[in-house]
């Protein structure tokens, strides 16, 4: 079973590939390598791995620690071995215009490497509209005037929440657990609810009256 590694590194030639080395000496196959951010000379790497469910993970841990100037952010199982790119889910939305919200409530876990996401009115914040499967109902609480994207933690769980613009509609997107989500994903999150919106008002505007 996959899993996703969040670990931040110097960002210099070679940090990432002593990674690798020392993953593949633990025993992971590294699938996928996604820089995140980079910031003052480091640099937030998501790593996709090949290894087993129910398997300890001190020699992934050991892996990370053996490494000098790396700090791990999170580790956890997955269901998917690789992330939908933003492009590719814009193209989905765009083919379906029409339930273009949907389409990108369904997308955005496969994009964020999330286990989760769902639609809700802020004055009914705990109800779904609609939700992906895995989805906790009712929904985490959260403070229903958050009017800009965010990145926050209910308990265990990681969350982003985001307006759909010119809409009482909001998005979560979630995380069973860690890590959480850092500003670059909320930001693509946000980008993408403003590209679903827009399209889907054009949609609604070609629509021929009843």
């Amino acid at each position: 079973m996959p899993a996703h590694l969040r670990v931040s590194v110097a960002d210099r030639p070679g940090s990432l590939a002593a990674l690798a080395a020392a993953l593949s000496r633990a025993g992971a196959n590294v699938l996928s390598v996604t820089v995140l951010e980079r910031d003052q000379g480091r640099a937030v790497d998501d790593l996709l791995l090949e290894w087993p469910y129910g398997r300890s993970w001190h020699a992934l841990t050991r892996a990370v620690e053996d490494c000098p100037g790396l700090r791990l952010h999170g580790i956890r199982h997955v269901a998917t071995t690789a992330a939908t790119s933003d492009v590719d889910l814009i193209r989905q939305v765009v083919d379906q215009p029409v339930r273009a919200l949907e389409t990108a409530v369904d997308g955005l876990p496969h994009v964020l490497l999330a286990d989760w996401a769902a639609a809700f009115d802020r004055r009914t914040p705990r109800l779904p509209i609609f939700a992906t499967h895995g989805s906790p109902t009712p929904l985490p609480e959260t403070t229903a005037s958050f009017d800009r994207p965010r990145a926050l933690t209910v308990g265990p769980e990681a969350l982003i929440v985001a307006a759909v613009p010119d809409t009482s509609v909001r998005v979560l997107v979630g995380r069973y657990e860690g890590p959480g989500f850092t500003s670059t994903e909320v930001e693509r999150c946000a980008a993408l609810l403003d590209v679903t919106a827009a399209l889907q008002q054009l949609a609604t505007a070609s629509s021929p009256a009843c």
